[in-house]
């Protein structure tokens, strides 16, 4: 069996039915005119492929087009027979979040709780399942409209999306086996992301970093870890671990004392539950306890700015980003900007410009729907190939 040329009619005919499927996902609905307008295709071209895509499913008439002269014309959208939709799942240990997109990447649906700790709350996988039909219930489908799922996860992802088997759960019931039954509320196909990949990816498909294939997005909250962005990828590096930043030399602690082996130095310093631990306040709390002049939590938060500072300035000569972006409870907090940008300035010789994240909290959510997203239209435009 040889592949066909080039020039084939059937690589023709999927090329064509290609374009019009992707102008018709970015500005339904049209009609076959003005497909023929926005493709360069012959009128009869157009109308063979739209005839063909609504034989596969793919392509339905939603209305007719009254506003101009002679008959009324068909209007055409891009909405298969099995639905075609995305399915987000963020698992934290303060909140879960459950939504849905459309081809468009339209947000459907979303709910989101606290998760219920065990042993009074339900399994983790139960706990989300229940939200998904909850999602569904608002966007009026079910599980087998949807043709991908993607599950962010607090933790460490290798390549092939397992998690990091060596690391305790910052969750109870959080394991492998808990994400594969998420997996298999819909039965279709999934990924399984860090959560701070996703953050990053959020930033540059809606967020501060848009538009940009290298930059970093740096988190500190619960936990410090950095999103690394290359050539608009996620770099994970060889076990999935690059980014996690926690166990950097850098903060006031000796790097050798076992006490800061688990969390690391660089977290002992910075994170929400190093703050807590020092002045029994949380972030919110301490910044405001600096704006009214109490000495010991601005000395704190000069602290924080120059650890943060510090481990930028670690990351800059070996990835050279475009730009740095600050996110979370405590490193998105705007007290934080400037005097970590003159500290920086100090410490390294080509500095990038640093940001606050402009998605907030929701940068995970939207990251991981951006990358349902994308993995929705690869989806279709096989289903138009083939």
């Amino acid at each position: 069996m040889h592949a066909l040329p080039s020039g084939s009619p059937g690589v023709l005919r999927s090329l064509n039915e290609r374009s019009v499927v992707a102008h018709l996902v970015d500005a339904a609905p049209l009609t076959r005119v003005d497909l023929a307008d926005r493709t360069g295709l012959a009128l009869p071209t157009v109308s063979r492929a739209v005839a063909n895509l609504e034989r596969a499913g793919l392509v339905t008439a939603v209305g007719h087009d009254t506003s101009r002269k002679g008959p009324a014309a068909a209007l055409y959208d891009v909405r298969p027979a099995d639905g075609g939709t995305g399915l987000s799942v963020v698992i934290s240990p303060v909140r879960l979040q459950v939504s849905l997109i459309s081809l468009r990447g339209e947000r459907l649906a979303l709910v989101e709780r606290e998760p219920e700790p065990l042993p009074a709350g339900a399994p983790l996988a139960q706990q989300i399942a229940a939200l998904a039909r909850r999602a569904f219930a608002q966007a009026g489908g079910g599980p087998a409209q949807v043709w991908h799922t993607v599950v962010a996860v607090p933790t460490i992802v290798d390549a092939a999306g397992y998690l990091h088997r060596d690391l305790p759960s910052p969750l109870p019931d959080f394991h492998q086996d808990a994400v594969d039954r998420i997996l298999a509320i819909t039965g279709g196909a999934g990924t399984v992301e860090n959560d701070i990949n996703l953050a990053a990816l959020g930033e540059g498909a809606r967020g501060a970093a848009r538009g940009l294939e290298q930059y970093v997005y740096l988190w500190v909250a619960r936990s410090v870890a950095m999103g690394i962005v290359l050539g608009g990828r996620v770099h994970r590096g060889s076990r999935g671990a690059a980014g996690e930043i926690s166990r950097m030399p850098i903060g006031d602690g000796d790097p050798a004392d076992p006490a800061l082996w688990e969390s690391g130095p660089l977290h002992h310093a910075i994170s929400e539950a190093a703050l807590r631990e020092r002045t029994g306040m949380d972030a919110e709390e301490l910044f405001a306890a600096a704006a009214r002049g109490e000495r010991g939590a601005a000395e704190l938060v000069a602290g924080l700015a120059r650890h943060l500072a510090r481990a930028v300035a670690s990351v800059v000569p070996v990835l050279d980003p475009e730009l740095v972006v600050l996110g979370g409870t405590v490193g998105g907090r705007p007290e934080l900007l400037e005097p970590l940008r003159a500290e920086l300035a100090t410490l390294a010789r080509l500095v990038p410009p640093v940001t606050r994240s402009a998605l907030g909290e929701e940068a995970v959510l939207i990251g991981a729907e951006e990358v349902a997203l994308r993995c929705l239209r690869e989806e279709l435009f096989q289903r138009v190939a083939g």
